[in-house]
C-alpha cells in the first residue's frame, strides 16, 4: 500500500513539474514577445506593418487589437500558473485527493481552451482588418508564428492529419518557407 502511495505521489509531482516547466518556458515566450512589441522598438508588430504593408490606420486598429489580446490573456497566464502550481502543491498533501487533482487538471484544461480561443479570436480580428492580399500573407505568418513548419494546406488540399506520405512535417533539411519568419529574439 505505501508503495503505491509513493508511486502515486511520485507521478503527480513529475507531471506538477512538467506543467510548471511548460508554463515557465511559455510565459517566458510570451512576456519576451510583449517586451519587444512596443513601437520603435522592432519587434513582432514592426514585423508584422513591414510584412503586411500595413497603412498607418491599420497600424493604429493592430495596436488595439494586440492590446485588447494581451489584456484578455495576462490573467489567464496567471490562472494558469497559479493552478498548475496548486495542482503540484496537491502531489505534496498528506492526504492525497486524486478527485481533487482531476479537478484541477480539468480547470488547467479549460484555461488551455479559453487561450486557444483567445488566440483565434484574435487572428480573427486581425484578418479583418487586412486586405485580400495582406490576408493571404497574415495566414503565412499565423501559421509560422504559431509553430507551422510546412505552409497551412490550400484550399482543396487534404488537412495536415490527412497528408499522404510525411505528413505536416518537411523533408529533411528544407529551408524555411519563403518571406522570412520573425525577427530573431533580442533584437
Amino acid at each position: 500500500m505505501f508503495d503505491m502511495v509513493q508511486r502515486r505521489r511520485f507521478l503527480l509531482a513529475s507531471l506538477g513539474l512538467l506543467v510548471i516547466m511548460n508554463l515557465g518556458l511559455m510565459g517566458s515566450i510570451f512576456f519576451q514577445k510583449q517586451g519587444h512589441d512596443r513601437p520603435g522598438q522592432g519587434g513582432l508588430e514592426h514585423f508584422l506593418e513591414q510584412e503586411l504593408s500595413l497603412s498607418p490606420d491599420q497600424v493604429e486598429q493592430m495596436h488595439t487589437i494586440r492590446k485588447q489580446h494581451f489584456d484578455t490573456t495576462l490573467p489567464l497566464v496567471a490562472a494558469l500558473r497559479d493552478s498548475s502550481e496548486f495542482l503540484v502543491l496537491q502531489a505534496f498533501m498528506r492526504d492525497l485527493d486524486s478527485t481533487r487533482a482531476t479537478a484541477i487538471a480539468k480547470n488547467i484544461g479549460g484555461i488551455h481552451t479559453q487561450l486557444d480561443l483567445a488566440l483565434y479570436g484574435h487572428f480573427v480580428k486581425l484578418n479583418e482588418m487586412c486586405t485580400p492580399e495582406q490576408r493571404v500573407r497574415l495566414k503565412e505568418l499565423a501559421y509560422e508564428l504559431t509553430g507551422g513548419t510546412s505552409p497551412p494546406p490550400q484550399r482543396g488540399q487534404a488537412p495536415p492529419g490527412e497528408r499522404p506520405g510525411r505528413g505536416n512535417r518537411p523533408p529533411p533539411g528544407a529551408q524555411r518557407p519563403p518571406g522570412g519568419g520573425p525577427p530573431p529574439r533580442g533584437r
